[in-house]
Formats: C-alpha cells, sequence, structure tokens
C-alpha cells in the first residue's frame, strides 16, 4: 500500500512539474525563458509586461525565435545551387544600450493603443527586441551578362513567424525618431501585430456582420464587391476575410483617407468610407459593426490606432 502511494505521489509530482516547464516553455521550444535576462534597470520593465500579459520581451533569443513556424523558417536565406536569395526576412538583437528608449517607442506607439484585456488575449509568446528588420527579397542585375540575382533589403519596423513578433529600433536611431518615423512605426507595428493575430488566434467575424453580405455568388468586379460591402478582393472574398480588411483598414488609414473619394475599379482602403465606392452604404454599415465591436468588447477604437498611422 505505501509503495502505491510513494508511486502516486512522485507522479502527481511529476506532474506539477511538467505543468509549470509548459508554462514557459516557447512554442517549438525545448527549453524555457529566464527573466531577468541580465541587471539592467529595465530588466523590471520587461518582467512587469510578463507579469501583466503573460508575454517575454526577450532582448537575448536565438534564430529559432525569430523565423521558426510549423510549416518552416521564415528568415531569408541564400540558395548556393541557385545561387540567388530567397525572400523573407532577417533580424539582429537589440543593442542593449538603446533598450530603454525602445521599449518607451513600443509603449507610446504600440501598446497604449489597446486595452489591458486585449493585450493579455493577443500578444503573442514573444516579443523580441531587434536593432534590425530587414525584409528580404529577390532582385536582379540588368547590367551583368547573364543577368545575375541579388539579394535587396528595406528595413522596416516590425516582422513576424509563429509566436513572435520583432521589433526594430533597438539601436541609435531610436533617439532620433522623427513624426514621419513614428506614424510608419504605428503602420507597420499594428499591422504586423493585427496579421499576427489573424494567423494564430483569429477573432471570428460576427453574424450580424456577415449577414450583410451575401457571398453565394462570386463578385465578377471590384465595382460589384464594393456595393455589397466587401472590401477583399473580389475573386477572393468572404465574411471572415472581410471581417480582417476591416480591421486593418482601421489601424492603418485615418478616417480622412477612407473618407476621401477614390476610383472603385480597383481595391485600396483609400475611399472604402466614400459614396463612390460605398454605392449602398453597406460599407459603412459594416465597418461600424467591426469598429463598436472592439469598443464594445476590449475597449478599444482601432481607429484611433490608424489615425495616426502613415502607411507606407
Amino acid at each position: 500500500m505505501k509503495l502505491k502511494i510513494y508511486i502516486l505521489a512522485a507522479v502527481t509530482l511529476l506532474a506539477i512539474a511538467c505543468t509549470k516547464e509548459e508554462t514557459l516553455t516557447a512554442s517549438g521550444e525545448s527549453g524555457a525563458y529566464t527573466l531577468p535576462q541580465g541587471n539592467h534597470d529595465f530588466d523590471a520593465t520587461i518582467k512587469s509586461y510578463y507579469d501583466k500579459y503573460g508575454s517575454y520581451l526577450l532582448y537575448k533569443f536565438s534564430n529559432r525565435d525569430s523565423y521558426w513556424t510549423p510549416a518552416g523558417w521564415k528568415n531569408a536565406a541564400y540558395d548556393t545551387i541557385n545561387k540567388r536569395w530567397s525572400s523573407g526576412f532577417l533580424v539582429k538583437p537589440a543593442e542593449e544600450t538603446y533598450v530603454p528608449a525602445q521599449l518607451q517607442v513600443m509603449n507610446r506607439l504600440w501598446f497604449r493603443f489597446y486595452s489591458d484585456k486585449f493585450l493579455k488575449e493577443f500578444l503573442p509568446g514573444k516579443v523580441l527586441l531587434c536593432s534590425a528588420v530587414d525584409s528580404v527579397y529577390l532582385g536582379y542585375d540588368f547590367t551583368t551578362v547573364p543577368i545575375t540575382s541579388i539579394k535587396l533589403e528595406k528595413s522596416v519596423a516590425a516582422w513576424f513567424n509563429y509566436d513572435a513578433i520583432n521589433v526594430n529600433f533597438g539601436n541609435a536611431k531610436v533617439l532620433t525618431m522623427t513624426p514621419q518615423d513614428s506614424g510608419i512605426f504605428i503602420w507597420k507595428t499594428n499591422t504586423i501585430f493585427m496579421q499576427s493575430i489573424f494567423a494564430r488566434k483569429p477573432i471570428a467575424a460576427t453574424a450580424d456582420f456577415t449577414k450583410i453580405t451575401s457571398y453565394a455568388t462570386a463578385f465578377t468586379t471590384q465595382a460589384a464587391a464594393y456595393a455589397a460591402g466587401s472590401i477583399t478582393d473580389y475573386y477572393a472574398s468572404n465574411a471572415q476575410s472581410d471581417w480582417e480588411q476591416y480591421i486593418l483598414a482601421m489601424t492603418g488609414y485615418p478616417e480622412s483617407v477612407l473618407n476621401t473619394s477614390a476610383p472603385n475599379t480597383t481595391r485600396s482602403y483609400v475611399g472604402i468610407l466614400n459614396a463612390t465606392k460605398d454605392t449602398n452604404g453597406k460599407i459603412r454599415q459594416r465597418y461600424n459593426l467591426v469598429r463598436n465591436y472592439f469598443i464594445t468588447n476590449y475597449n478599444v477604437d482601432l481607429q484611433m490606432i490608424g489615425n495616426a498611422a502613415i502607411a507606407r
């Protein structure tokens, strides 16, 4: 009898230990993250974010943290066989001297737009503090014979992989950010945040939003899609994609841009609330439903983000 009790106790302790480890283990990883990562004053700030939202803000991280997803690695890489770069992104960890300023920028241009409830539910498991986040894509040098491929890079404010968002400006540039830099940071980082939510934990379109537009018959033109209240590409419309496009329109563009007049023949967020595109008033009706959903359920006005953003 005692032997059975000892075995049961051992199994129970093992289960508890495993449960605790799982709460600290990143998706796809075998080891846990430890906070603080150093002995800086800003480590206390980072720990406070983890305590409040359950998300690790890391300035020391691995390539796996940055690039790994269940579908494969997302970093740009050189193909030695075909002698060309793949598209993707590349990052470098933040310079620790600039992490305090970087954290202030993230709070001012990202976190402050959301309620604690929203951030606790939707922040990814990791936010990686970087000194460089570069979008990498393939280009060609037409001055050579034969034509050769070249690596092209563009610095961006943020990128996401699976359970991590990589954030730029952990470098000296954080000290000299202009209003233009800040507006672009708001646009890119919040767009990436929303896209990461769609990929990890989609927010389902509501029934009242869905019933306004019929998808039973495919739209034949973008103008027809707009008239029905759909702002997705007319040939790929469905309720969930439309719901997400409305979110991106609000977080990425000021109301003045959404209300301006623009042609209804091609898809863009510009002018979606203007009668030129919104011929039947259904876009504005759906826009209000999405905006009010987040205000009511999360105390977050997504359009306030777009009003501060500068799309690029």
